[in-house]
């Protein structure tokens, strides 16, 4: 699966991409290695010591796992062929996640990302059913019973991301055709996400009914559900946002002449002159050769007694915040701003140019630009 991941315990970096776990991996690791070792191989092999049915759970879960890493690293490796950047690989308890750093540029580019892991998952099947079999020649039962295993369930992987929905393999494949054949990726994204969004709920309905039955897994069907249910919401979120922002700048969207502070300004006036007149609340502060000092925002305000607010000048305040965290050059792309101002939770930057404050951009300016444009394309 290719998207977007969490950070968590880190394993090392190989090919230039570094590998994490999760920490939600634990607990389906060991799920995996009690439903293993406590039916699964005791009905398929009988006689042997429970320590030995769990050193084999614990043997079939951790080559599957590193089976899912290869299967992600197989899209990751095509990925960075295609002259696109894998920062990461995040293990999950869903499997994996390879997060490319953009979206391919072609239809083509897409298709080979999304066939590189259900090839590298086909192999490794191939490979597991010939060791099975040989081990089963040699009349090594169980080295052949996790073989087989681990056979048919990177099959059962194959088969499952092959279900055409974003942000599954087989959906991104559906999306490079569907590309290809109409030049709209945002058509293709939009469909493909339509269809994973539906079988994201049917794995949800799956869990209502598995719980009814007091069935174990039926958290899991939840888990995966939502998750994909996101992922898949997100992929056309992050797509639209591409499209409409490629090319324009953060000078081109920004609020140009905002209502700057002085810097020797006390906080008791910069509470009655400019957040309870003006109705904002976050403001630049600006020295007397009209340089940026910080970005001075209503919760630091609230922060500070009141007694201590006519001997505080706002250039003080702001100076005990992180500026840099607060800024973005104008020459920016505005698709960086974005993820800025959805990342960071802040909601607005303090736009500059030359050091000079140029404007604010807000998440309000970039989804309203977006709004209008997607309106006008859709109006066509």
């Amino acid at each position: 699966m290719i998207g977007r991941s969490r950070f968590g315990l880190y394993l090392g970096r190989f090919f230039g991409i570094k590998f994490y776990l999760d920490y939600s991996w634990f607990l389906i690791a060991a799920i995996v290695t009690y439903e293993l070792a406590s039916e699964v191989f005791p009905d398929s092999l009988h006689g042997h010591t429970q320590a030995f049915y769990f050193t084999m759970g614990v043997a079939a879960a951790l080559i599957f796992f590193l089976s899912i890493l290869l299967h992600e690293l197989g899209h990751s490796l095509v990925s960075q062929r295609c002259g696109i950047p894998v920062p990461r690989i995040t293990l999950l308890f869903i499997g994996g996640i390879a997060e490319i750093s953009r979206e391919p540029d072609t239809a083509r580019a897409e298709l080979k990302i999304a066939i590189g892991g259900p090839a590298v998952s086909i192999v490794l099947a191939l490979l597991y059913a010939a060791g099975a079999y040989v081990s089963y020649v040699r009349n090594w039962s169980a080295v052949s019973i996790v073989l087989q295993w681990l056979t048919l369930v990177n099959l059962s992987l194959v088969v499952f991301n092959a279900i055409p929905g974003y942000p599954l393999d087989g959906g991104r494949i559906l999306r490079a055709i569907i590309w290809a054949r109409t030049g709209n990726l945002r058509k293709a994204t939009y469909i493909t996400t339509r269809i994973g969004v539906g079988f994201s709920w049917v794995l949800i309905g799956l869990g209502m009914i598995f719980l009814f039955e007091g069935q174990w897994n039926a958290f899991v069907f939840f888990l995966i559900g939502i998750f994909l249910k996101g992922a898949a919401e997100s992929g056309y979120t992050n797509t639209l946002y591409h499209q409409v922002l490629g090319g324009v700048r953060v000078g081109d969207i920004m609020t140009r002449n905002p209502a700057c502070i002085p810097a020797h300004t006390p906080l008791n006036m910069v509470v009655d002159d400019y957040f309870l007149a003006k109705n904002h609340v976050a403001y630049p502060v600006i020295g007397d050769d009209g340089d940026f000092r910080g970005l001075l925002r209503l919760e630091y305000v609230k922060e500070l007694p009141r007694e201590k607010w006519p001997y505080t000048t706002a250039g003080d305040l702001a100076a005990t915040h992180d500026t840099m965290g607060a800024i973005i050059d104008a020459a920016q792309s505005a698709e960086y701003a974005m993820r800025r101002l959805l990342a960071s939770g802040q909601g607005r930057l303090a736009v500059l140019d030359a050091g000079k404050i140029a404007g604010i951009i807000t998440r309000h300016d970039v989804l309203h630009f977006i709004a209008i444009h997607s309106e006008l394309e859709n109006g066509k």
